[in-house]
C-alpha cells in the first residue's frame, strides 16, 4: 500500500508543481486585471468565460471521459499483447478525437456565423466581437482534450505538466503585452486567450503523430458507438458540474451590474489555493484508481486496495486543512503587497475579501466529490452522474436566486458552498451502495474540526493587531495545526514509515 500511495504522491507532486506554478501565473492575472481594466470589463470577462465553460462541455460530448475508460494500460506485458494494446489505443484515440473534432467544428461555425444574435441573447451586444474569440478559444481547447488525456493515462506526467505550463506562460505573457503595454482592455484578454489556446494545439501535434499518423486506422463503428454510449451520459453530468462552478455569474447578472460581478470574480479567484489543491489531486487521482482497480487481484489484494483508496481521503483532508488556514488567514495581508499598477489587488475590491473562506470551503467539498466519484468510474455506472450533479446544479440555481437578492455576491458564494456540499453527500450515498469503502471518518472529522477551531481562534486573537504582528501571529496559528494533529495522535506509525520511505526515495545517490 505504501509504495502505491507513494506512486500517487509522486505523480501528484509532478502535476502539482507545474499546476501550482502555472495556475499561480494565471492567478496573477486577477490582480493585474483589477489594476488595468474596469470592474465592469472584468465582470463581462467573467460572464463570457462562464459561457465558454458550458460550450466546452458541448464540444467534448464526453469523448474525453470515454477515452480514459477504453484506454488499455497493459502495454508492458507480452510482446503480442503489447502490440494489440498499442493498436487498440491508437484506434480509441482516433475515434475519440474524431468525435470531438466534428462536434466542435460544426458548433464553432454556427457561433462565428451569427455572433450578433448570440451576443444579444446573452446580453453582451456591446462586446459581440468577443463572442467570436470565445468560440475559437473553446474550439482549440477541445482539440487538445484527448492528447492530454493520453499523456495522463500513459503516466507521462512530466510532459503533460511541461505542455500545460507552456500554454499558461504564453497566455500570461500575451496578457502583459496586450492588456498592460498596449492597453487593449477586454479585447486584449480574449486575444491572449486565443493565442495560447492555438499554441496548445501546436504543442500536442507530436501526440497526434504517435497515435494517428503512424499508420492507417480503419473506422470502427462498434468502437465509436461504445465510446459514444459511455461518454454521452457524462455530458449532462459535466454540464451540471459546470453549472456548479460558473452558473452564479449569469444569475448575478440578473440582479447586479457588471461592476459587482467583477468584484465577485476578483475575490472568488483569490480562493485559488484550494482550487489548486483539488485540481492537482484530481489529475493524479483518476488515472491512479483506474489503474489500481483494473488489475486482476485476489480477495486480500482487493481489500488492501479498498483500504488504500479510503485512506487517501484522510490525507486529502489534512492537506486541505493547511491550505484553508493559509489562504483564509493570510489573504488580507497578501492583497496589500505592491504589484503592477498599484497593490496586489486594487483596494476597490477589498470589500469582498470576507467571501474567500466560503469559497475555500466550497472547493474542499468539490474535492470530496472527486474522491467519492471514483466508485462511478470503477463500476462503470456513469448513468448516475447526471442525477447527482443535476440535483446539485438545481440546488445551486435555487440557492442563488434565493440568496443573491438578500445578500448580493455573498449569497452567490454561500449558494456555491451549499451546492458542493449536496453533490458530495449524494455521491457518498451512491458510493455506499455500489462500491463501499471504509473511510476513516473519525480522523477526517478531527482534521476538519481542529482546522475550523484554529481558524476562529486566529481571527479573534489577531483582531486589531498591527499588520506585521498580525501576520506573524497568524503564521504561528497555521503551524499549530499539524502540531496539534501530531500531539493528538492523529498520525499512525505506518504513515511515519511512509514519510521515511519518501525521504529515502528522494535522497540523491
Amino acid at each position: 500500500m505504501l509504495a502505491k500511495l507513494r506512486s500517487l504522491a509522486s505523480d501528484t507532486a509532478i502535476y502539482g508543481i507545474s499546476t501550482i506554478l502555472g495556475r499561480f501565473l494565471t492567478f496573477l492575472l486577477t490582480p493585474l486585471y483589477t489594476n488595468y481594466v474596469t470592474q465592469a470589463e472584468l465582470g463581462d470577462t467573467a460572464y463570457l468565460y462562464a459561457m465558454i465553460a458550458f460550450v466546452n462541455v458541448v464540444y467534448s460530448c464526453g469523448f474525453d471521459s470515454a477515452f480514459f475508460k477504453f484506454f488499455r494500460s497493459d502495454t508492458q506485458s507480452s510482446e503480442s499483447k503489447s502490440i494489440e494494446s498499442t493498436e487498440h489505443n491508437r484506434s480509441v484515440f482516433a475515434h475519440a478525437q474524431m468525435g470531438i473534432a466534428v462536434i466542435s467544428t460544426v458548433a464553432t461555425l454556427i457561433l462565428c456565423a451569427f455572433p450578433e444574435k448570440f451576443a444579444s441573447a446573452l446580453g453582451l451586444r456591446h462586446i459581440a466581437s468577443m463572442l467570436v474569440y470565445a468560440a475559437l478559444i473553446a474550439f482549440f481547447d477541445a482539440l487538445v482534450l484527448v492528447p492530454f488525456a493520453a499523456l495522463r493515462m500513459e503516466s507521462r506526467s512530466r510532459r503533460f505538466a511541461a505542455l500545460k505550463f507552456s500554454v499558461i506562460l504564453l497566455n500570461v505573457a500575451a496578457n502583459l503585452v496586450l492588456v498592460v503595454k498596449m492597453q487593449m482592455g477586454i479585447r486584449g484578454i480574449f486575444l491572449a486567450g486565443l493565442l495560447s489556446s492555438f499554441a496548445g494545439v501546436l504543442l500536442v501535434l507530436p501526440e497526434f503523430a504517435r497515435y494517428v499518423f503512424r499508420g492507417r486506422i480503419a473506422f470502427d463503428a462498434a468502437l465509436f458507438r461504445d465510446l459514444w454510449r459511455f461518454g454521452l451520459p457524462t455530458v449532462p453530468a459535466a454540464f451540471s458540474a459546470m453549472m456548479l462552478q460558473v452558473i452564479d455569474r449569469p444569475i448575478l447578472k440578473i440582479f447586479v451590474d457588471s461592476a459587482s460581478i467583477g468584484l465577485y470574480q476578483a475575490n472568488y479567484r483569490l480562493g485559488i489555493p484550494m482550487m489548486l489543491a483539488v485540481t492537482v489531486f484530481e489529475y493524479a487521482w483518476k488515472p491512479f484508481y483506474l489503474r489500481e482497480t483494473s488489475r486482476p487481484a485476489s480477495r486480500k489484494q482487493r481489500r488492501a486496495t479498498h483500504a488504500m483508496l479510503a485512506r487517501v481521503l484522510t490525507y486529502f483532508t489534512v492537506v486541505c486543512g493547511i491550505v484553508f488556514l493559509a489562504a483564509s488567514l493570510l489573504i488580507e495581508y497578501l492583497v496589500r503587497m505592491p504589484f503592477l499598477g498599484g497593490r496586489f489587488v486594487n483596494p476597490a475590491y477589498w470589500s469582498g475579501l470576507s467571501m474567500i473562506p466560503i469559497v475555500l470551503g466550497a472547493y474542499y467539498f468539490n474535492g470530496l466529490y472527486a474522491n467519492f466519484a471514483a466508485c462511478v468510474y470503477i463500476r462503470k455506472r456513469t448513468k448516475y452522474l447526471p442525477r447527482i450533479t443535476g440535483m446539485a446544479a438545481l440546488a445551486n440555481i435555487g440557492l442563488n436566486f434565493l440568496l443573491i437578492p438578500h445578500y448580493g455576491i455573498w449569497g452567490a458564494a454561500w449558494a456555491t458552498l451549499g451546492a458542493y456540499m449536496l453533490s458530495a453527500a449524494q455521491m457518498y450515498r451512491l458510493t455506499r451502495k455500489i462500491y463501499p469503502l471504509r473511510y476513516e471518518w473519525r480522523r477526517v472529522a478531527l482534521a476538519v474540526s481542529l482546522c475550523l477551531a484554529i481558524f476562529v481562534a486566529a481571527i479573534f486573537s489577531t483582531k486589531g493587531m498591527a499588520l506585521g504582528s498580525g501576520f506573524l501571529a497568524r503564521c504561528a496559528w497555521i503551524l499549530v495545526y499539524p502540531l496539534f494533529l501530531l500531539a493528538l495522535g492523529f498520525f499512525k506509525s505506518e504513515e511515519a514509515a511512509l514519510l521515511s520511505l519518501s525521504s529515502k526515495y528522494n535522497t540523491p545517490t
